[in-house]
């Protein structure tokens, strides 16, 4: 019997969308009160010894499962609205714990003005784990998708990879709502997703939403570690974006150019194919 992590994470998406075509994008996009706007909805979960060890102060656990969530709006150029938060919590978990769970969590929402409107709470046996639903919102012009890559694109990062983990960065880093919002106010971005899974893993979702690929050059990549670090470790939570070649001259003064966008829907790493992947849940260990 096929198990899912036969499929990997990546495949098992893949069959869960095959009946659900509105799927393939950081959030969900939906029809809006307002004519010229898109609602934007996302969940994202965070589990004990997987995204966070049982040792990690509690306020760092809360930012991170708010500020997943905020990554993803900010994938689409949306602006974050409303949260609600999920909890997963031993019987024996201090009070104070869970406060200051909340207050990372509020902490994140409020510097981008969103709103905590209500969640839940069940008795788990092994693992803890915080889910948040989260409710944007984004300008019909103003909306990026992953598919719209072009060859002959620019391709840019808006900060350094690799090491997050190492370095405590996943625990810290801020989503790049602000630096979204900046991009699509002066230029027409034509793909954006938000780096989760490391540089590799990533691009392969751009090329399973456009059909294009991509020819990067390792001295270009800007890593906080290592190259393979940056490729396959993941939890960066910076923007990977695509522009016209006309504009990415303004925009290498303040992000970071990595390659190019090609016709033929392949990974090149300095004209050579990249044959390594990144983070994978049911794969990588």
């Amino acid at each position: 019997m096929k198990t899912v992590r036969d499929l990997g994470e990546f495949g098992l998406i893949a069959k869960l969308c095959e009946d659900l075509p509105a799927c393939g994008d950081d959030c969900a996009v939906l029809p809006a009160a307002r004519r010229d706007r898109y609602l934007l909805f996302t969940c994202d979960p965070v589990i004990e010894n997987i995204h966070y060890l049982p040792e990690t102060p509690a306020y760092r656990v809360g930012w991170k499962a708010m500020a997943r969530n905020l990554s993803d709006i900010a994938a689409m150029s949306g602006l974050p609205r409303y949260a609600v938060v999920s909890l997963g919590l031993r019987p024996e978990t201090p009070v104070r714990y869970v406060t200051e769970l909340y207050r990372g969590l509020r902490a994140a929402a409020n510097r981008f003005h969103c709103e905590v409107v209500g969640g839940d709470t069940a008795h788990v046996r092994g693992d803890q784990f915080i889910v948040i639903a989260m409710l944007g919102e984004v300008e019909k012009h103003r909306l990026v998708r992953r598919r719209g890559a072009r060859p002959g694109d620019v391709v840019f990062v808006t900060g350094p990879l690799g090491g997050s983990f190492a370095s405590g960065h996943h625990l810290t880093f801020t989503p790049r709502i602000r630096e979204a919002r900046w991009l699509t106010a002066h230029y027409r971005v034509h793909a954006m997703l938000d780096l989760s899974d490391g540089l590799a893993s990533d691009l392969q979702r751009l090329i399973e939403a456009g059909g294009v690929g991509f020819a990067l050059e390792s001295a270009k990549i800007p890593c906080r570690t290592t190259l393979n670090a940056a490729l396959t470790e993941g939890e960066d939570f910076e923007l990977l974006f695509t522009v016209s070649p006309r504009d990415a001259a303004s925009l290498r003064k303040r992000f970071h150019e990595i390659g190019r966008v090609i016709p033929k829907p392949v990974i090149l790493l300095d004209d050579q194919p990249l044959r390594i992947h990144g983070y994978d849940h049911f794969r990588s260990k």
